[in-house]
This record gives structure tokens, sequence and C-alpha cells, in this order.
């Protein structure tokens, strides 16, 4: 009784896997007897797929999902033209003081840990593409509270929403690229989707020097109604699909992914797919029946998955790669200072650049996107972990050289409002080079497939919070060590960022998904064999 007992507790899993494994085999092999003729078969029907054909529909999938990172862009850009028409102003119809501005950006990075939380459990459940959709939702609802905005608790309400929206966004967004792209490719269309925040912050800085800063956000509450119309046509991520033991329909997808081909021209990477996937779970023991309890079976079926999540989000492949992404994301902030970005306008008046402090936003923005295609381009060829240094490194010494810079206009011995121009120039280029683009890169990659979408979420709640410091410590740091010791404060994180990376950051680019996942298993395969 207690052998047919255990035997019945496992009964559901078992069941899972002999169906997965039936699926397999009956698409890769099919019947023994019939093999050698259905391969002489397939030399004479199956024709090559061009490349062009194979990536187009990557690149497509990658642009639709990208428009979110567009929006994403633009709601983190807001604040900027947002408080420098009202901060402390006589000409508007209400107006914020600097605690309330702070707030104002504060609110927006603070709430988004919430969103990439949730949105690491809600993807796993209902999908990514699901996720993607949702999403839009509370961004048009804010992006109007803005517009129609007559106090500042209207607009806390409204970073409130966008801040939600701009944390659930990240963890799938990224996991998808990372899930439809063959590996050749994964690192080129990571990079060319952080473009398009880089395109989001060039267009909301645009509008704010061209327009009002209502009608600005009245153009980009377009954006999310935009992207829900591409999202709907792109198809769902074949690997959360085989997690959820859909095969035909990640077969349909994969189909599309790959050329909108027949299934005989995916299965061999299908099959590949449905053992990573089949890897990349933990093993579950048995429930261990030493004696008799009566527990019930709902009981028992909600402490298993509870102790299944744990062991999901505790194991070694988890925890390397998210200490790794987490530690990476602070050195990013520090060094491209980030905790600056709300406040541009102010900052740049300082220096009395060459340019107006709002036209220097937009000389920013494409210069981000510069950077992003440079990134596309070299990352294939560099390696992410090369650029990644090069970029922390060009960031940490204009830091320094902006603090050196700052700190002799308290005695002006040099005054070339070309220098800090430059310094700001290189700033905004490096940092879209390599650590922008390639950190958040990472999460498409080095967790594995069973916990990407929980690792990615933590991972991107962690960056919000670490943004919401900078950020919201920025104005005080500037009043405690003045604006140049801000500079040499951040430069010196970003020094010690530059050690980590080199002795920290192993190189993914280019290698298959579970060649990544090795990497961060190894320590634990090593432990285990001693």
């Amino acid at each position: 009784m207690l052998q047919a007992s255990s035997s019945s507790l496992n009964y559901d899993n078992d069941e899972d896997e002999t169906e997965t494994r039936a699926y397999v085999s009956l698409k890769t092999t099919d019947d023994e007897e019939q093999i050698s003729q259905e391969e002489d078969e397939e030399r004479i029907t199956i024709l090559p797929i061009s490349r062009f054909r194979m990536t187009l529909p990557q690149v497509l999938a990658t642009t639709a999902q990208s428009l979110l990172l567009l929006a994403l862009g633009m709601m983190i850009s807001a604040p900027t033209i947002v408080i420098a028409a009202l901060l402390n102003t006589k000409t508007e119809s209400f107006s914020m003081n600097g605690s309330e501005a702070s707030w104002f950006v504060g609110i927006l990075m603070i709430c988004q840990p919430l969103g990439s939380i949730l949105s690491g459990f809600i993807q796993e459940w209902i999908g990514r593409k699901k996720c993607m959709l949702l999403v839009n939702i509370p961004q048009l609802i804010g992006w109007w509270l803005i517009n129609s905005s007559k106090n500042v608790e209207m607009l806390y309400i409204a970073s409130t929403l966008m801040g939600f929206s701009v944390g659930f966004m990240e963890a799938p967004t990224l996991s998808y690229v990372g899930e439809i792209s063959q590996p050749h490719l994964r690192g080129t269309l990571a990079s060319f989707t952080s473009t398009y925040i880089s395109l989001g912050y060039f267009l909301m800085y645009l509008l704010g020097s061209l327009t009002k800063w209502r009608t600005a956000v009245a153009i980009a509450s377009s954006v999310p109604i935009i992207t829900f119309l591409a999202i709907l046509m792109i198809p769902e991520s074949p690997i959360w699909l085989i997690n959820k033991k859909k095969m035909k329909e990640a077969e349909k997808s994969l189909c599309w992914l790959r050329g909108w081909v027949s299934h005989e021209y995916i299965m061999k990477e299908l099959a590949d797919m449905i053992v990573y996937c089949e890897t990349s779970k933990i093993q579950r023991s048995p429930i261990p029946i030493n004696e008799y309890s009566p527990v019930d079976s709902n009981e028992v079926s909600v402490s298993s998955k509870i102790v299944t999540f744990f062991k999901d989000i505790t194991r070694t492949e988890m925890m390397k790669p998210l200490r790794l992404v987490v530690i990476y994301f602070f050195f990013y902030h520090c060094a491209s200072l980030s905790g600056f970005r709300p406040y541009m306008v102010g900052v740049f008046s300082n220096f009395n650049l060459p340019v107006g402090a709002h036209i220097m936003t937009v000389i920013g923005a494409v210069l981000q996107i510069t950077g992003g295609f440079g990134c596309m381009i070299l990352v294939s060829r560099t390696g992410k972990r090369l650029l990644s240094l090069i970029s922390m490194a060009c960031c940490t010494a204009a830091c320094i050289f902006l603090g050196i810079y700052s700190y002799q206009l308290q005695h002006p011995y040099i005054i070339q409002p070309w220098i800090p121009f430059t310094l700001f120039c290189c700033l905004f280029f490096f940092t879209n080079l390599g650590i922008s683009p390639i950190s958040w890169s990472l999460l498409s990659e080095v967790f594995p497939s069973r916990g990407r979408g929980i690792g990615g979420g933590l991972s991107a709640a962690v960056y919000y919070i670490e943004y919401f410091s900078v950020s919201k410590t920025f104005l005080d740091l500037k009043s405690l060590l003045n604006l140049y010791g801000v500079f040499f404060f951040y430069g010196s994180l970003g020094f010690i960022g530059i050690l980590f990376l080199y002795f920290c950051l192993p190189e993914t680019e280019g290698k298959k998904l579970e060649d990544v996942e090795k990497i961060f298993a190894k320590r634990r395969t090593d432990v285990e064999s001693r």
C-alpha cells in the first residue's frame, strides 16, 4: 500500500516525462525501420533555406518586442523634460520643488522592482507574449495622467503605474530574445533591442526640445497602442511552449521563427530544445515514506511545489549568474552616472556647454544610439567580455576627467566648454557601446530555461532598486560632496568595476544556451566530483 501511494504521488511527473520522450522520439527518429528511406527522401525534397530568410523573422519578432523598450526609454526620460519644465516654475499651472522632483523620479524607479518580480512569476504562467501585451495598459494610463495632470499627486500616480510597467516588461522581453534567436544572432539581436531604449531617449528629448511637455507626452501615448498591435503578430517563445508541454504550438512557433518553413526543417533544432529544457530542470526526488502520516494530497502538492521553487532559485546555476548580473548592474550605474540622468538639464547648465542644455540631451541620445549600433557590429567580433572592459574603462575615465574639470572650475584656470562637452559625449557613447546593452543581454542567456523568467525578474528588480538609489541620492550627494566630488566618487567605483569584470565575467558570446549554463554549473560539478 505504501509503495502504491508513493508511485501515485509521482504519476503526473512520470507521465509528462514519458510524453516528452515520446514526442522527441517520434519527431526525430520515427520508426527505426524507415530511417534510411526517410533520410534519402529528405536529401531530395528538403532544399536549403537562405540565411536571409532564416534571419528575417527573428529580426521582425525582435523589432516588435523592442517597441516595448522604445516605450521604456521614453518613460525613463520623460521625468527629465517634466522636471525641467516644472521645477520651481511660475509659468505653469503648478510647480514642484527639489524634493518633489526627486520623488517623482524615485517613485518611477522604486515601483519597477515590484513589476520585475511579478513578471518573473507571471511570465512562467501565462507566457512571454501575453505579458508583453498586458504591460501596455498601465503605460497608456500613465501617459494620460501626466498629460492631464493638475498637481504633483497626479504625477506620482502616473509615475507609479509607469514604473510598474517598466519593471514588468524587462524579464519577458529579454527572455523572449534569448529564446527565439539562434546562438550566432543572439548577441547582435540583444544589442539591437538595447538600441531601442536609446531611441526612446532620443525621441522624448527631441519632443521636449521642439514642443511643450504636455504635447510631447500626448505624442508618446501612441507608442503603447502601436506596440500592442505589433506584438499580436509574433509567435510565443518555443522554449516556454516546450516547458509547458505544448509541443505542437512550439513546432509552429519555431517554423515561423526560422523562415516560415515546414516542420521538416526545424525538427533537429526542436529536438535539441526539448532535450535542453529537460536537462535544465532540477531532479525531483521522490517523497520519502518512512512512516505513515495522514497528509492531504493537496497539501503535499503545494508543499512540494514550494520546495521545488526554492530549489530552483537557490541552486548554483541560478545564484552564480544572479550574483554576476546584479554586481555588473551596480558598477554600470556608477560608471555611466545613471543618477544624474533625470537632472541632466541642470547639470549641463552648470558647465555652460557650447550648445543648449536641451539640445545636449538630444545629442546624448544620438550618441547612445550610435554606441548601440557599434555594439551590434563589434560584439560578435570582440565578444562581450572585452567590449565590457573597454566600455567600463572609458566611462570611468570620463567620470574622473569630469571631476578634474569640475574641481578646477572652483578656481578657474581653464574655461573651455568643449572639454566637458567632449567628456559627456564620450560617456554617452561608451555607455551604450558595451556596459548598457551587454549587462541586459546577459539576462537572456546566463539563466537556465527553468527559472530564466524568475532570474530575469529578480535581476531587473535589483537594477531598478540600484537606479532608485543613485537617482534619489544624486542631489544629496551633490550638496554633500559638490559636483566634482560626485564625479570622483562614481569614477572610483567604476575603477573597481573594471577589476570585477576582468576577474568575474565569462565569455558567453556565440555559445549555445546549454553551453552557457554549463559555465555556471561548473562549480557545483567540481564540488560533487571531490
